[in-house]
């Protein structure tokens, strides 16, 4: 089987950790089931340093993300930009007719989001959203074990996700209104997923937070809770300035799940009765910049399956998913006070 074919948008370390991942997907004779034709960034020479980084022939390299377009050997596009970039990044690539992986959160409200799925309908092109932890092993058997009645029905959801940044070297954009920083579009989604899966992406009934900013306007720590029909609750908190707990539970009337640090791409379920199962993940020597990011493989695999089988959208990851994880965090960022230019634009 030929290797499936990608193009890269973006230089950083996510785009990193995803290049590296692709390579742990082997054929059964050690031969490479993904490939990097080419990388786009935001100068020539970006792109050729991390061509020669992740032994990628340097004649991959492009001088400008708008190259992406051109490259008629590219299958799929994986954007690992800054998420103001996201909409322009991925629309370039779709309206080439080329399938897109797009790094979370997709856009930065849902007016951009409509405007890319609209994009991606009118040129009959594939597009998801880079959600890595539903595709992981584990996320697979926790879906596939709550609905099997394992803890019975679920009932609450219990998540948190937290960091603080190092004294002396913060995470700049983080801080950026103009990059679109703050915790919620770094973190949110990731709490937010848990309570999806437990809920099977159940829109709430009601929603409500509290917060608070960082003097740029950014949130740093966010508290919410999503309330679902049948008395079902989450309640998640996030933080880019306090250390947290990051683990995640789900309760339901006969048991419960523990998801351990880091929950968000856990190798480990904990049960209720004080068991456990493991879900390993490859392993390689190359470095990652990110914990268990060998998993990003997933992800990139379900993209494969669905371009190859003629999909538009993924059923683990649809754009009904990602309407809805991003309406939630439009309406967190209003109740908290966190407006982006692109909100009124």
């Amino acid at each position: 089987m030929a290797a499936f074919r990608w193009g890269i948008v973006g230089a950083g370390k996510i785009s990193q950790d995803f290049v590296t991942a692709l390579k742990t997907v082997k054929t059964d004779d050690g031969q490479p089931q993904h490939q990097v034709v080419a990388v786009a960034s935001s100068s020539l020479q970006k792109s050729q340093d991390f061509c020669r980084r992740f032994n990628i022939p340097v004649e991959c390299a492009l001088g400008g993300y708008a190259q992406i377009a051109d490259c008629e050997q590219v299958q799929a596009v994986y954007v690992g930009t800054i998420h103001t970039f996201h909409m322009e990044h991925a629309k370039l690539a779709l309206n080439a007719g080329k399938a897109v992986l797009c790094e979370k959160p997709i856009a930065v409200n849902t007016k951009q989001l409509k405007e890319m799925i609209e994009c991606a309908q009118k040129n009959n092109t594939f597009l998801m959203e880079a959600m890595w932890s539903r595709f992981l092993p584990s996320y697979c058997h926790l879906r596939e074990a709550i609905r099997a009645g394992d803890i019975g029905e679920p009932q609450s959801v219990q998540a948190s996700f937290g960091f603080s940044m190092p004294e002396g070297a913060p995470i700049e954009r983080l801080y950026r209104k103009e990059q679109a920083g703050g915790a919620l579009l770094d973190l949110g989604i990731y709490v937010m997923n848990v309570a999806m899966t437990a809920f099977d992406n159940a829109k709430p009934e009601k929603i409500s937070a509290a917060g608070h900013l960082f003097d740029t306007g950014c949130d740093h720590t966010v508290g919410f809770t999503l309330a679902f029909s049948g008395g079902r609750t989450a309640s998640l908190l996030i933080s880019c300035r306090t250390p947290l707990p990051c683990e995640a539970f789900i309760c339901g009337s006969k048991g419960h799940f523990k998801l351990p640090k880091p929950f968000w791409c856990a190798t480990t379920i904990e049960l209720g009765d004080g068991t456990s199962k493991s879900f390993p993940l490859p392993e390689t020597s190359d470095p990652f910049n990110f914990i268990n990011s060998s998993g990003l493989r997933y992800e990139a695999e379900e993209v494969r399956r669905c371009v190859e089988s003629g999909r538009l959208q993924s059923d683990v990851m649809s754009h009904e998913h990602s309407l809805l994880f991003m309406g939630l965090l439009d309406e967190l960022r209003r109740q908290v006070g966190y407006e982006l230019p692109q909100d009124s634009a």
